[in-house]
């Protein structure tokens, strides 16, 4: 489990407030979600109580030391940097607390089976991102409640999915983008491989 400060979203909040004005809504609301999941992930690994909450309480020390700073340089607060700042500080002071409450209150805590995959990607992460780009940009992958799922949320299902880490996914979405010939190389082996395959199942099917 990486340490909160290789999330996107501590690069965000470490910017000076000039440099703040660069980033957009979009990418540290994205990032924040982006720390949503990193946490989820962290409630489902198989840690002990006492690794699990020493990361949640490594990432408290650096939010706090940054609400610190804020404050002592004066940062004003009602920018988005300071608006989510607070947000991820009450958001992991809140997982600490469900920690605390699970380790005093073990019966009241719902027992149900983590997901495990037995699966695993034997192709470049590039390729894997190939698959999880599109599917964001298709927006066909909801939440139980029909909602669109975030490019953030994807990554984690993939990662759980596939046994397999997607460190700095978006910085890794953006190197695509950057090819210079081809902006795909694993869908059109897939279309390939579907076309071709699909024909004989047909013929195998009559």
């Amino acid at each position: 489990m990486k340490p909160f400060t290789e999330c996107r979203i501590f690069s965000y909040l470490t910017l000076t407030p000039h440099q703040g004005h660069a980033v957009s809504a979009e990418e540290i609301s994205s990032s924040y979600a982006e720390y949503e999941q990193y946490l989820n992930g962290l409630a489902a690994e198989p840690l002990s109580i006492s690794e699990r909450l020493r990361h949640l309480l490594h990432g408290q020390v650096e939010l706090v030391s940054l609400k610190k700073l804020s404050v002592e340089t004066e940062q004003p607060c009602d920018t988005p940097t300071g608006f989510y700042l607070d947000k991820c500080l009450l958001l992991v002071e809140a997982e600490i607390e469900l920690l605390k409450f699970s380790v005093q209150h073990p019966a009241a805590i719902e027992t149900s089976p983590s997901f495990l995959s037995s699966l695993h990607w034997k192709g470049t992460l590039v390729n894997l991102m190939e698959l999880i780009s599109s599917l964001d940009y298709s927006e066909l992958v909801t939440d139980e409640s029909g909602k669109r799922l975030s490019f953030a949320g994807i990554v984690f299902a993939f990662e759980k999915l596939f046994n397999v880490s997607i460190p700095k996914p978006y910085d890794l979405r953006a190197d695509l983008a950057r090819r210079k010939k081809n902006y795909s190389v694993l869908l059109p082996k897939l279309k390939e491989t579907f076309e071709k395959n699909i024909v004989k199942c047909g013929i195998e099917s009559k």
